[in-house]
């Protein structure tokens, strides 16, 4: 089974700068895209992330449109990607001046991590165990 989520942004350009590097997930798991495109997609195993510029969902769905103005985009999403190394990602973010929202080093169950929320307000937790 495989799931997508889509996720609205106002910037696609900013967002897609921000996954790739500040987080820097490998440009393997994006699709190509072409110059005008509304949307990039994230493909991590079974589930496509698709991020699409806030204003197609506005010529495409006016109706979840008028409910998405309503709310503040990330609102109660969290993504977690798992099996990462940190301490990669947190010289970037440090690099990129990316505000950390929670830090986590669990010793006990050997799991540490990183709370930061991406450009449209969506909560990233990044973890790495062991």
């Amino acid at each position: 089974m495989n799931m997508n989520l889509t996720l609205a942004v106002n910037d696609l350009v900013r967002t897609e700068h921000f996954y790739r590097t500040v987080i820097g997930v490998p440009s393997v798991f994006f699709s190509k895209r072409t110059e005008g495109d509304v949307f990039f997609i994230l493909t991590l195993k079974n589930i496509q992330v698709v991020f699409q510029q806030f204003a197609a969902f506005e010529r495409q769905h006016p109706a979840l449109y008028q409910n998405l103005s309503r709310t503040t985009l990330g609102a109660g999403i969290q993504l977690e990607l798992a099996g990462l190394n940190l301490n990669e990602i947190e010289h970037s973010i440090n690099r990129a001046g990316w505000p950390v929202i929670y830090e986590l080093v669990d010793d006990e169950h050997q799991r540490r991590e990183i709370w930061v929320q991406d450009p449209d307000g969506y909560l990233l937790v990044l973890n790495q165990e062991g």
